[in-house]
This record gives C-alpha cells, structure tokens and sequence, in this order.
C-alpha cells in the first residue's frame, strides 16, 4: 500500500515532465535486406570470416529501448542475414570495450546475460513470428510469437549456432533449417528485427526501434527482403527413442500386472518393476507452411513433476502443460480473447482446450465409488497416450490447426474385503480431438472457429464407468483499428454431452442423460501510450461445460470486470517506469438470483532507477453467497473482506536477487484471517551454476466450512426438496511449502538440473455448527447457525506432506538428439491426525509414519534426430 501512495503522488510531475516525441510508427519502419549464399560453405563457429558472407551488407544502426530509451546503442552491433536452398544464416558481431556478461544455463531460459535475438515473421502476418536467440554464454532460446503480443517459449527448433569472443567483444553465427520455417511460395518480404541485450546496464538495443508503450509487437517489427527465391523445404524428420526405466514403489500388496503404455512394464516383485520404452516423432511439411506432426507412445519421463499444493477451494487446481509435443503449437489453439485480471473469479472463464486432459491422471478410490473396504493397490498414475497427431500451418491465408490422440484402457488392481487382489478396469479407452481455423480479415480483423470431441472407444457401459461423448465448438472475431490501439473481441460456444450419467454439480445443475449449453464472452480494450483500459464480459449457462477437453472453474456465471491503467513506459526522473490501475469485477449465477462476487481493487507498480521492482494494492470484496460450498447449490453467506498484498524484486543483474510477496486479508464482522507469504531467494555464484530457493507459507482461519451434507435418500440425487441439514465449521489451514531448483551447465548442451520439494499441510476444525434448512434453496445466514452437542462431533482433521525430487542430465550429443538421464522421487502420507490442531513437525513425522508411500524411478532415454 505505501509503494501505491507514492506513485499517486509522484505521478503527475512525472507526467508533466517534457518528453522526447518519437516519430509515428510508419517514419520508424526499416527494411534489412538479405542476400542468396553464392560462395562456399559457411563453418557454424561463431566468426563470419567466410567469403560467402560478403555476399550480404552489414546493417546496423541500433538504438535503445531501455534504460535510455531513443538514445543510440552504447556499444556497436552489426549484423549480415544470408539463405540458401536450405538454410536461413543470421550472423552479428557485437562490440563490447567493458567486457561482456557470458552466464550458461540450460536452452530455452531466460537469464541474466548478454544475447542477440530476433525475429522472423516468414509469413508476413503480422501476427505470428519465429524468435531465435543465442546468449554470449553459447545457449540458445527459440519461441514463437502469436497474436501479436502473445509469446511462448514452448516451440523448440533444431538449428545450429555458436559464439566466439574477440579483442573488440563477441560474435555470433546461427543456421536455422528452411524445414523448420513456416515459407510460404513466393515469398518477398518477412516482418523482421534484431535485439541486443546488454545485462550490465539492464540494455536493450532494437534495429527497428520500437518506442514502448505503443500497441502491438508483431505488426510493429521491421521488415527483411532479398529473399526472393526462397521456397518451403519438405523433408521428413523422424525423432525414435527408446529408454529403459526401473521403478520402486511402496509399500507393495500385489505384484503389478504387466501393462502396454509408454513403457512395457514388467514386475520383478511386489516392489520393483522394469520398463522398456520405445517410440517416435515425425514431422512432415505436406505443404508450403502446413506441417505434420506426430507422436507415438511418447514417454514424458524427462518432465519435472507438478508442484504439490493444498486447495481448499471447491475449484479444481490448475497444472501448467509440461510435455513437450503438447507444448509445441499449442498457441494455434489458443482463442484471441484474454482477461487481464487474475485473483478471485479472475483469468479465462474457460479454456476449450486444456491439453493436460490427454494423458489425464487415472482416477482414484473415490471417483471410482470405490467402499471404505476398497483399496487400489496399484494403477498408473497417468493414462498413457498412444499416439498423437497434429496438423498445423496456413492454408492460404487460414491457419489451421487439428490435434487428435488416442488413450487406451486402464486397469487397476484393487484389494478386496476378502483379501483378493482383483484386476478391475478404472478408466475406458477414448479418442480426442480439436481442430482450430483462423482467417484473416484484412489487416483489421481476425475470424476463428474452435472445435473439440471426445468420444469413448468400445467402451462398456455397464461398468459405469465414465463413458459419455462430450462435443464443443463456436466461432470468435476479433477486429482492431488502424494503429491495434482498440481492439474488440467477441466469442460464442455451444457444448453438448451424451450418453452421460445423470448428475447434480455442487452449483445444483442438474445434468441429465444429454446435456447442452452455451457461453458468450466479450472484451474491448484500448491501450494508448500512457493509459490503458478493458472491460471483459462472460455469460454461461448452468449445463454449459468444456471440461472433457479444457478447463473451467464453474459455469451457470455471468461475470463482468474492468480496469483503467495509467502508466509511464518511458524513463523519468523517478522511475524506469510505473503503473497505477484500478478496476472491479462483479459476479452472479446465470439467473442473477446470486451474486457470487463483487469487489474493487487498487494497484500501483514501480520499476525503479536501480532496477528493483514494487508492487502493491488492495483488494475490497463487499458480502456475497457461496453456491458451491453446501454441493447442491445452496447459497451459504460470505462476508466482506479487505486484502493488502504486494511484492518486491530486487535487481536481477545481481548474483544475489531477492524476491518477497505476500497478502493479508481480514474478513468481517465475524473473524476470518487469510495470511500468504513467501520469497525466493535466486542465486548464481559462478557463471554456469544458478539456482533457486522457494519458501512460501499460508494460513487461512475462520471461514465457516462445510464437513457434513445431508444423507441421500434411495434414488435421490439432491436433497433440496426437502428439510435437512448441514454440518459446518471454522476451518484453520495451513500450509508450508520449500522448493529448490539448481542447474549447472558444463556446456550449452550438457546441463544437470535438480528440483526438490518438500510440502506440508494442516487442517483442522472449531466447534461444529448446524444449518437447518427448509426445502428450496434459501440461503443460509452465518447468524443462524447453532452448535451441535458434543456427542455428534465429525472428525474432519487432516495432516499431509509430500517430497517431490527430479534430478534430470540432459545432453544434446547432436543437434536436435538429446540423451536423458533421470531420477525421481515421491514421498506422500495423508492421514486424519489422533489430536485436534495444527502441528508442523507431526506434518513432518509422517515421512515416517506408517502409511508413507515412496516412490523411485530411473529412467535412461536417448532420442536421434534424422531428417530424410
């Protein structure tokens, strides 16, 4: 809060301080001309000191972005950009008098270090563009830019590059495969820009200079000719693999059943099983800038494990995508609309597609309706994927996108009342797919269509298990003004499910056998130089759903939220650059008989001088109803809450940097306390060795918690029909998480990294309560309820911890063929605790406390990339 209150009082003389008037964005547009390689071989080794080189000019000419932004570059870059039938060569040296910053890490990570980048828009766009990077290190950075301001790092190339130092400073070479490139026929110009990034003065130096605070990235880069000539490459690259993996788990009650999946299992004895792991990518270019891409029975044992949390909302959590042929294109599928705001009843409403629903986690005890007596003894803890393909690219001026992948059945051994160990199938196999179409309408606007479908292969019915075809699609338009300083953007979905089972969701929708619905989102947005606004819309109806294949929190919502923002993105006298934005959000069913939410906000940002960056605000909610929280959508009343939260980061260029956030909230008039904090501590004590250390601590108390819901009567679904009543309590909960992440690089293409958490969490109860409710649906008032007696007490406690530990060697012996080395390891206990209360180091015995559950793997993995 005290970091907002400065910059209210120290943004209007900053504002009225004379700026430098950079010209419009047409007099800042430049054209980079390349040149056809006509000599000999170029040698990948970092100096264009070849003849064929001399073929292209130098350009040059760059200047600053930050920390003097307009000001010509402090050192000199030049740059030489050739092609071939084959490959695309970019070359720049890079004076440097003071010495540079060379910091090796592993590839595609952002670090503190001096690099060159740039980027490609080979389809002119203006929308989407190749970003390659190399750090003065050796390392290389490769990502994808999408819808203009939008930017992953989850597309990864295979092209070559090297670094060599010099007595003016260093330079860089990289040849990238035409293969890998997007190229349509015909093509004469590409958008285009170089950057430099200088650590040591926190320096960015652009070719095409690009004044900040101006909208859009993509439509504002530069442009590249000499090209003409240049043709699409179709060649077939087939990527096999094959691994060996050996796997602990206990404790062990049956021998595991050997199973086909990503890896054929074998089991030695109750504990200790053995994998053979084989499979193969490929991708295809079956057209200019349409490509095939595929996958079969991949293995993602290279992939870190996702970090552990408690939640204690009535939400599913949500995991970021990991695997790296899911992450690869997987902007295509992406629809243009975002939401700004996070926090509560923030973000997207929905995703349609949400790719970690393929190879899905296999269910447990109690999705499977499993008895008290029931106990699955062993299953995968992932379904496995077959195979998987993708199609992706331009047809004409559409880009397409299409995913398909194939899952099979699961089994599951149970252990029986009677002592058996029964095979029991848990999941049925299924088919998944989405196809995404976007067509260009002019340079002012966009038209989509999205589409999923999910669909059970052969599947029984009378196992019950979950069997139902799930369907979704609709269209989305997104239009922009001249200079995409508006844009407007409005999408439909419609969804349908049958053959489900019929259900009651904790809102109290029912769902029937068939099932459909609809959602609408809308967002306007203007963003000027020094302001900013937005105001998002979303409207879903209560049956609506996407979840077979995306992701989405709830539905029956309407939810609307804006902001307005005003910054300064240029360097004054106080600041390298502020923020100060507020904005409120209001929230209801789809009926508007409930509102679900409504609250304002204030923040304010400050990058400094020195490069440390702050932020704080506040967050007011007035009173609302939870219908979720009671399972049959039963509003339970929330009170007002005030929230102060904030973070500070120290400058980055140092080989210490620290990181601290937290958030303080109290509820009223009844006492209700939320406190978040945590830090990270980021260390780099020599050149090829960074690492960090997470801690994090949260403690909610007061919130009045359901742990009992009524009994279902014989062939009820929901109980709200009739009087009943509901157990409830305050609930105190904590949790403590600590995580370490190391990596040492002994080159840019062999690096160890190391990742290890340790987690535990706490929830305990205060005296019971009661809610006595009539039929209908009435909400429920906290002043209502009444203390049940101590003879009918719940036992609702619960202790956990968890320790996560990956150690993966990654060796990329060739370009694009890589040996993996791997180690992991999971600890987990969960247990209703003997005594009422919270109690960290009771958390921490249950590593040794009977029931613990460990688990090792190692796994060896090598992959070879040849191209055809």
């Amino acid at each position: 809060m005290r970091a907002t209150l400065l910059l209210l009082a120290a943004a209007t003389p900053a504002l009225a301080q004379p700026r430098q008037d950079f010209p419009p964005e047409a007099d800042l547009v430049r054209v980079a001309h390349a040149a056809r390689r006509t000599g000999g071989a170029i040698q990948i080794d970092g100096r264009m000191d070849e003849a064929a080189w001399q073929a292209a000019p130098l350009q040059d000419g760059f200047r600053q972005a930050s920390p003097d932004e307009g000001a010509p570059a402090s050192v000199h870059t030049e740059f030489r950009v050739l092609w071939d039938d084959e490959y695309l060569y970019f070359g720049a040296n890079c004076d440097d008098p003071v010495g540079l910053t060379a910091t090796l890490s592993r590839r595609d990570r952002f670090i503190e270090g001096d690099s060159v980048q740039f980027d490609l828009d080979t389809t002119l766009d203006r929308r989407t563009a190749y970003h390659f990077q190399v750090y003065a290190a050796g390392q290389q950075l490769d990502a994808l830019h999408f819808n203009d301001v939008d930017f992953t790092t989850d597309w990864d190339g295979a092209w070559e590059s090297a670094v060599a130092q010099g007595p003016k400073g260093w330079s860089v070479e990289m040849k990238i495969p035409l293969r890998v490139l997007r190229i349509p026929e015909g093509a004469k110009l590409m958008g285009f820009n170089v950057y430099r990034i200088l650590s040591r003065r926190k320096e960015e130096d652009q070719w095409r200079f690009r004044p900040n605070g101006r909208a859009g990235d993509v439509s504002r880069l530069g442009l590249l000719d000499g090209i003409e000539g240049i043709h699409p490459v179709r060649e077939l690259e087939l990527r096999p693999y094959v691994g060996l993996k050996f796997l602990r788990n206990v404790p062990a009650y049956a021998k595991p059943r050997a199973e086909l999946g990503s890896c054929a299992t074998l089991a030695f004895d109750p504990q200790r099983q053995g994998g053979v792991c084989a499979g193969l990518d490929f991708r295809y270019n079956v057209a200019s800038d349409l490509a095939l891409v595929g996958s079969i029975n991949p293995d993602f044992g290279q992939v870190e494990a996702d970090q552990r949390v408690l939640n204690l909302s009535t939400f599913e959590t949500f995991f970021p995508e990991k695997r790296p042929f899911f992450l690869e294109g997987l902007d295509l599928f992406k629809t243009p609309l975002r939401v700004d705001i996070n926090g509560t009843y923030g973000g997207d409403a929905y995703q349609i597609f949400y790719s970690r629903r393929i190879g899905r986690g296999t269910p447990t005890r109690d999705d499977l309706n499993f008895s008290d007596e029931q106990k699955i003894v062993y299953q995968q803890p992932s379904v496995p994927v077959l195979a998987a393909v993708k199609l992706s690219g331009t047809v004409g001026s559409a880009s397409v996108g299409l995913l398909t992948a194939v899952e099979p059945q699961v089994t599951a051994q149970v252990l029986e009342p009677d002592g058996r160990v029964a095979d029991l199938r848990s999941v049925e196999a299924r088919n998944t797919s989405v196809g995404r179409l976007r067509q260009p309408l002019g340079d002012r606007g966009l038209l989509g269509f999205t589409a999923t479908s999910v669909n059970p292969i052969l599947a029984s019915p009378s196992l019950g298990l979950d069997h139902r075809h799930a369907h979704a699609g609709g269209p989305d338009l997104t239009l922009y003004n001249s200079d995409r300083s508006w844009d407007a953007t409005v999408q439909a979905l419609g969804s349908i499910l049958t053959n489900n089972e019929p259900e009651v969701l904790r809102d109290g929708t029912y769902r029937g056998t068939t099932s459909s619905g609809f959602a609408t989102s809308g967002r306007v947005h203007h963003s000027e130089e020094y302001w900013a606004s937005a105001i998002n819309w979303d409207l879903l109806s209560p049956e609506f759903t996407v979840n077979d294949l995306g992701f989405m929190p709830r539905a029956n919502m309407f939810r609307s939220l804006g902001y307005f923002a005003v910054r300064d993105p240029h360097p004054s006298a106080y600041w390298q650059s502020a923020q100060l934005l507020v904005g409120g959000r209001e929230v209801h069913d789809y009926r508007f008989s409930n509102r679900l939410n409504r609250d304002v906000f204030l923040e304010g940002w400050i990058n400094t001088k020195s490069f440390w960056f702050l932020d704080a605000g506040f967050d007011y909610f007035a009173p609302y109803v939870d219908d979720r929280e009671l399972e049959d959508g039963t509003p339970l009343e929330r009170q007002r809450q005030l929230q102060f939260y904030g973070n500070i980061s120290t400058d980055s260029r140092k080989p210490v940097q620290l990181q601290f956030y937290w958030t303080e909230g109290r509820s009223f008039p009844r006492f209700e306390r939320l406190n978040q904090l945590g830090g990270t501590l980021v260390l780099r004590p020599l050149p090829q060795l960074d690492g960090s250390l997470d801690l994090a601590y949260t403690e909610n108390a007061g919130t009045i918690r359901q742990i009992s819901t009524p009994a279902l009567l014989p062939g009820e679904l929901e109980p709200t029909r009739r009087a009943r009543s509901y157990i409830l309590a305050p609930q105190q909960a904590r949790s403590v998480s600590t995580t370490l992440r190391a990596t040492y690089s002994f080159t840019p293409y062999l690096t160890l990294q190391a990742y290890g958490q340790l987690f535990t969490a706490g929830v305990t109860y205060g005296r019971q309560l009661r809610a006595d409710v009539g039929p209908g649906r009435r909400t429920v008032k906290l002043d209502e309820l009444v203390l049940v007696g101590d003879d009918v007490v719940l036992d609702a406690d619960d202790r956990q911890v968890g320790v996560n530990l990956n150690v993966i060697l990654r060796w990329e012996w060739r370009t694009g063929s890589t040996l993996y080395l791997v180690y992991a390891h999971q600890s987990s206990n969960d247990v209703v605790p003997p005594r009422h209360g919270l109690d960290l180091g009771a958390e921490l015995g249950l590593l040794s406390a009977p029931g613990v559950a460990h688990g090792d793997t190692i796994l060896v993995k090598v992959d070879l990339l040849h191209a055809l």
